[in-house]
């Protein structure tokens, strides 16, 4: 089976999901949740490993963006092969390098060529009065600082060194510790947690990692390491409550120790 009869295949039985007389749950669903699911789908692509897991998280993936096309072929007022046939002329008019002549010389050229490209033929420039008008107001906070901080540095509002970071993140720290001791409550503490995740996703952005991965790294950690706690401390009979701290940080350091050792680490 080529990839378009497999497409072709997965958008016949997603509109038979979402036709009359198919599934209740998917003709319930909206683009709006649709939407959501294929983030989620896409962090689970991002953690499969096997590779039986990369083609079902894929699938997965595959089926969200098809779910979307459909809904809006039911809209009359989106054509979802509009969608398709416009993505499909960009992409044609972003890559002169591939499709015209235009030559480039490596990666960094190229995005020279799709920026000015975005600004120059599409008109899509910043706004006179709001440098980040084109950050969607529905993204999240982590990644919309992200997206701030990137249009910072583009326009050269940047540090010039990583150290300048370091020390900007350890600063915020300090202003966090001393609204804190200073009986510090509400809008000012929260304002100074508020700088201080600025700052790390700034270190985060300037070290050249995507911030919102990084953390869905350390959470999925956490998550394995204290189920390892847990599984332990129900064989040891420690019961997890704060009577019982010390034992549980003996438990997590133990799981830390495991980890490293499966890790190859000395």
């Amino acid at each position: 089976m080529s990839v378009s009869e497999a497409l072709m295949q997965l958008y016949e039985i997603v509109t038979l999901l979402r036709g009359d007389g198919g599934c209740p749950w998917d003709r319930e669903q909206t683009p709006k949740e649709t939407a959501l699911n294929l983030i989620e789908e896409s962090y689970e692509f991002l953690d499969a490993t096997e590779d039986a897991d990369i083609k079902e998280e894929l699938g997965d993936v595959l089926l969200n963006a098809m779910m979307l096309l459909e809904m809006h072929q039911e809209n009359e007022s989106i054509d979802g092969i509009s969608a398709l046939n416009g993505v499909c002329e960009k992409l044609i008019r972003r890559h002169p390098h591939v499709f015209g002549d235009i030559e480039v010389q490596d990666s960094a050229e190229v995005l020279d060529v799709w920026n000015a490209i975005k600004v120059e033929v599409e008109g899509k420039s910043d706004s006179a009065e709001d440098l980040f008008n084109r950050i969607p107001g529905s993204m999240g906070p982590l990644e919309q600082a992200y997206k701030i901080q990137k249009k910072l540095a583009k326009v050269g509002f940047d540090w010039p060194a990583v150290d300048g970071v370091v020390e900007k993140v350890l600063e915020e720290l300090d202003e966090v510790r001393e609204a804190y001791s200073d009986n510090g409550s509400g809008e000012d503490l929260e304002l100074e947690i508020g700088d201080l995740l600025f700052a790390v996703v700034n270190l985060s952005r300037f070290l050249g990692y995507d911030p919102s991965y990084a953390l869905h790294r350390a959470n999925q950690k956490v998550k394995k390491r204290f189920n390892g706690v847990y599984t332990m401390s129900q064989e040891r009979s420690i019961p997890l409550n704060p009577d019982h701290l010390d034992e549980m940080e003996a438990l997590w350091q133990e799981m830390k120790e495991r980890e490293g050792e499966s890790n190859g680490e000395k």
